[in-house]
């Protein structure tokens, strides 16, 4: 990765600043997600619809959504129909899900991984229970990058 040098006014500095900080993220994260978000509001004000940041929110609510559907769904299989043909497509439907949100939002859910590695291989209650903790961090995650 290459980086340049950008000025910018001091109290712009200070804002970046403190966004990093509160965020834990570096400061050239700060600004190239400003930059990518301002760059997103421009096209779409050139376009029939305006931009409003409710399009980023509900798209985090879809993934969200879709993650917890596909664990549900996945945890149904295994309880109700112990079908080892059924139980492993709905793991390869949930783990495509995963990669999706891993891609397309950046989120990194390999503790979901292995809670559901470990659920299908002995699935009791407490499997279950931390399969059902880290699909809950997962979605913060989702929500609140």
């Amino acid at each position: 990765m290459v980086f340049k040098t950008v000025g910018v006014k001091e109290d712009v500095k200070q804002i970046i600043d403190e966004i990093a900080r509160r965020r834990g993220w570096k400061k050239y994260k700060v600004v190239e997600l400003a930059i990518r978000q301002f760059a997103k509001e421009q096209k779409y004000s050139r376009g029939e619809k305006k931009y409003h940041w409710g399009y980023d929110i509900d798209r985090n609510i879809w993934y969200a959504f879709k993650l917890v559907n596909s664990v549900a769904q996945l945890k149904f299989a295994v309880e109700e129909f112990n079908d080892e043909s059924r139980i492993n497509l709905y793991k390869n439907l949930t783990m495509q899900t995963i990669n999706q949100i891993e891609e397309r939002l950046g989120v990194d859910l390999d503790n979901v991984k292995k809670a559901i590695d470990k659920f299908l291989e002995n699935p009791n209650g407490r499997t279950k229970a931390n399969l059902n903790d880290e699909t809950k961090f997962a979605m913060v995650k989702i929500l609140f990058p």
